[in-house]
């Protein structure tokens, strides 16, 4: 699938699929080198890869916060050095962690955006700054990081501006998530929605005013955002409450990506509502489900 063909269109407007994790066809594992190169092979638009920084010179392309579940590596990730990432293997499956540079090296020859979706949770040393910035550089302007940690995205813009970022809230609010395993945010806050922000303590404002003076609020806390990471089923939320967030980031200059919405989970009339709403991005695990969905023919059949 080229660049053009992962996208969805409804009433005039389109969203541009992102490949979460690399994952294109869902033949291979994410992060993983296979993932990355059938992606770049395809010529897609943008993937979203994640990435940790390691003891050296380099970032690790791996998701958790430590090794040991996935690999013949024991430890935090952030303790491992460049060297031992190329070491270490896989314990079910062959291979081992792509090297960020190693990424790039291959992304030199396609033209395919990168969303670097940065782990780090402890505020990054400038050592491990300068490094992001510069195994970066020979693609920097098909890259953005993106992360929920404000602090860190503060202290990159600091160290290099000119790194593309971006900003995902969901620390700070998210939807009226059902499941127990929630981390951030711990309270469910007067509005509907999970907050522990002191505003969301008591319901005294309409909610549309609320939703608007977070936002405000949380543009201060990653002032080089260019684009924003937001749960889809948040934007929806949003959006039944009469705001659009998506609308209100366009008019300060900001894009919009809604994450991470799997079909057949997040149904049809959810993705035409985020378009329809003006999300330019969707990071999806099933990008060509997603193509197939909202093809002439499958909208004639869906009415």
């Amino acid at each position: 699938m080229a660049a053009d063909e992962l996208r969805i269109t409804r009433g005039g407007r389109s969203a541009q699929l992102v490949c979460h994790m690399g994952v294109l066809s869902g033949k291979h594992a994410r992060n993983s080198f296979e993932a990355i190169v059938e992606c770049f092979d395809a010529n897609a638009g943008r993937i979203e890869i994640d990435i940790h920084s390691l003891d050296g010179d380099d970032y690790a392309v791996y998701h958790d916060q430590r090794f040991e579940n996935e690999t013949t590596h024991t430890g935090v990730v952030g303790w491992a050095t460049p060297d031992e990432v190329r070491s270490m293997r896989f314990l079910e499956r062959p291979g081992r962690p792509p090297l960020l540079s190693e990424v790039v090296d291959l992304a030199r020859g396609c033209d395919t955006e990168l969303q670097l979706d940065w782990k780090d949770l402890r505020l990054v040393p400038p050592a491990r700054l300068r490094a992001l910035a510069e195994v970066v550089a020979p693609i920097r302007e098909r890259i953005i990081v993106s992360a929920p940690q404000d602090w860190n995205l503060r202290r990159l813009r600091a160290a290099a501006p000119e790194v593309p970022q971006g900003f995902d809230p969901g620390h700070y609010i998210d939807h009226t998530i059902e499941q127990h395993a929630v981390v951030l945010p711990r309270q469910m806050g007067a509005y509907g929605y999970r907050d522990d922000h002191p505003m969301a303590f008591g319901r005294g404002n309409p909610v549309v005013d609320y939703l608007e003076s977070r936002m405000e609020g949380l543009s201060l806390q990653a002032p080089g955002a260019r684009e924003y990471f937001l749960n889809f089923r948040l934007v929806l939320q949003m959006l039944g409450d009469g705001f659009n967030p998506v609308a209100w980031l366009h008019e300060r200059g900001i894009g919009a990506n809604a994450w991470t919405a799997d079909y057949p989970v997040a149904t049809i009339p959810m993705i035409e509502r985020l378009i329809e709403a003006g999300i330019e991005r969707i990071t999806t695990n099933t990008a060509p489900a997603w193509v197939e969905a909202f093809s002439p023919s499958e909208a004639g059949a869906h009415g």
